[in-house]
């Protein structure tokens, strides 16, 4: 291996650590994929915005992992609005999975509730 070569592999190994923890969450995705066969669009149902960066993220986590769900706007239903406050939602996401309710956009959480529904409506 040439100078030039060994002056670029730690730059090299730093753009790829760097991909692998930007993008692990699709890694573990694929290599532990989320049961979705018997959820419904109204067993998860996300109470959120158009503008919140959080609410895109798990639009796009649901969407990647194939998860059907029904999306709720609080700012643009006032229905919506009045559901968000009964089940004393704190800021957006909310994300409602079977009788459990997660605050905020947390992967580990909504993965134990939907293995939770998994094994409460086995096939």
């Amino acid at each position: 291996m040439n100078n030039k070569a060994k002056n670029l592999l730690p730059v090299f190994i730093a753009v790829v650590l760097f991909f692998v923890f930007q993008n692990w969450w699709r890694i573990d995705l694929a290599l532990n994929p989320i049961s979705n066969q018997s959820l419904k669009d109204e067993d998860v149902v996300m109470y959120s915005t158009s503008w919140c960066p959080y609410c895109r993220k798990a639009r796009r986590f649901f969407r990647q992992a194939n998860i059907p769900y029904t999306e709720y706007d609080v700012e643009k239903s006032a229905r919506a609005y009045e559901e968000y406050q009964r089940i004393s939602g704190r800021g957006v996401p909310v994300i409602v999975i079977g009788d459990q309710v997660i605050q905020g956009f947390n992967k580990p959480a909504i993965k134990s509730a939907l293995a939770q529904l998994d094994m409460a409506y086995p096939e």
